[in-house]
């Protein structure tokens, strides 16, 4: 854990009025979509860590909860200490149950599964390969249905893995597990040909619309939610 992130775990950080935790304020359109909503539920894919770069932490903060999925082996002790609400699930998503080889950097928001993205990461970053462990992988919709959540509706997906976000997207089961925004990276969006991001093509095949593009995210709503 880096300074940066130890410091990130501290209840001080919260104390000096932050509204956005996010990387480029998704949260902040997340909860404008979403109407402020009170209470409501979350599944944060690829979560990464409580605070730093969480679409869901600002939601956490005003009472709600949901599922938080990380492969890094330290990220449980910190959701368990800062988030004990949550339903954390310490593993990775992909299409089929599996265990993967997982690879960590000195920059931890760079770890990867693709291989093809381990090379970006040192050639094209300057990024430095700290180790490579097992980590075991299931696809989304099973994780879910052993998650507790049972029937309740969710408000808010957050999907964010690396390069393997069509892929986690693709294992849901979207009649049982719709959620009614979706926030998924996307570094590959072409504004002149939106269409050809295969995320698109996915949610918009699903029934969603987009509704708002971050640096880093694309923000999808359900066009069945009604506004409350």
């Amino acid at each position: 854990m880096t300074l940066r992130e130890r410091l990130l775990l501290s209840p001080l950080y919260d104390w000096f009025g932050k509204r956005s935790y996010a990387q480029s304020g998704e949260d902040i359109i997340a909860d404008l979509e979403l109407g402020r909503k009170g209470k409501g539920v979350y599944i944060d894919v690829g979560a990464f860590h409580p605070k730093l770069f969480s679409n869901t932490y600002l939601f956490y903060k005003r009472g709600w909860s949901g599922v938080c999925i990380e492969p890094r082996p330290e990220a449980k002790e910190w959701f368990l200490k800062v988030r004990n609400r949550d339903k954390f699930v310490g593993m990775g998503v992909g299409a089929k149950k599996d265990v993967l080889e997982y690879f960590e950097f000195d920059d931890s928001a760079t770890n990867t599964f693709l291989k093809d993205q381990v090379e970006k990461n040192i050639k094209e970053a300057g990024r430095k390969l700290k180790r490579k462990i097992n980590v075991a992988v299931m696809p989304l919709a099973d994780i879910l249905a052993s998650s507790g959540l049972g029937n309740a509706p969710i408000d808010l997906m957050s999907v964010d893995v690396e390069g393997m976000d069509l892929e986690v997207l693709a294992s849901n089961d979207w009649k049982k597990y719709r959620p009614k925004l979706v926030i998924c990276e996307d570094l590959e969006y072409d504004f002149e040909s939106p269409k050809s991001s295969g995320t698109v093509k996915y949610l918009l095949g699903l029934g969603y619309g987009l509704v708002a593009k971050t640096p880093y995210s694309l923000i999808f709503k359900d066009k069945n939610t009604r506004e409350e």
